[in-house]
């Protein structure tokens, strides 16, 4: 039988009623309804003061829905491991704060935005057409359909959290034309309106193998915005 010492069991419990324990909810994984509903509903009875999330990304609607809630909360952010796609567009810059680890990254890959202002949209109704076996006409009518409702739910998204969203594309375009995904220095993310950050001074990190993604940091051109 081992016995305890009283003082490890009251620093336990100390540390499990703190406020940084006690506000700190976490998310790892997919960004999805499913994910959602089972997020919302574990921190539904509890005050939340910051999220720590690891993600890939997900779905845009998920994602924004998941990044309203930080906004309105009032919800600092914390990225201990990797941010990217939809995780990067609407959950990252929705936080009150934002704090990223050493070693951690947050980067972006486009936007529905993106889609409809350059015409890719229609890889959609490719897919579309391969998924569903949906004709050229049809593929392309709901595709279009589907990209520029999804870049509206954008727009209103970016505008109510007080964010430039062509932060989630800049790099995507001339002249540096980034074939996958892109992370930015603090500076630049603030040129987009994205502030309050915390990082290591060497951001972003020379060393991203622990993330499965080709990801190339970009610094912006000098200039006196986006």
């Amino acid at each position: 039988m081992t016995i305890l010492h009283p003082l490890p069991l009251l620093l336990t419990a100390l540390l499990a009623t703190t406020p940084a324990a006690a506000g700190t909810a976490t998310y790892r994984g997919d960004i999805d309804a499913e994910a959602n509903r089972a997020f919302f509903g574990d921190v539904a009875d509890r005050p939340v003061t910051e999220l720590s999330i690891t993600s890939m990304g997900g779905s845009v609607e998920a994602a924004i829905a998941l990044g309203r809630w930080v906004h309105e909360r009032g919800v600092d952010v914390t990225v201990d491991e990797y941010c990217l796609s939809a995780c990067a567009n609407y959950v990252f810059p929705a936080g009150r704060n934002k704090v990223i680890r050493p070693g951690a990254v947050v980067a972006w890959h486009g936007s529905y935005r993106h889609l409809v202002e350059t015409g890719q949209w229609r890889d959609d109704a490719r897919a579309r057409m391969e998924r569903h076996g949906e004709d050229q006409a049809t593929a392309g009518t709901r595709a279009r359909a589907a990209a520029r409702r999804l870049a509206a739910l954008e727009d209103a998204f970016f505008e109510d959290i007080g964010v430039d969203g062509h932060l989630a594309w800049v790099a995507k375009m001339p002249p540096y034309r980034v074939p996958d995904y892109y992370t930015l220095p603090v500076a630049d993310m603030a040129r987009f309106g994205v502030t309050g950050i915390e990082a290591p001074p060497d951001y972003p990190p020379a060393d991203l193998s622990h993330v499965d993604a080709h990801i190339t940091p970009i610094r912006l051109d000098p200039g006196p915005g986006p």
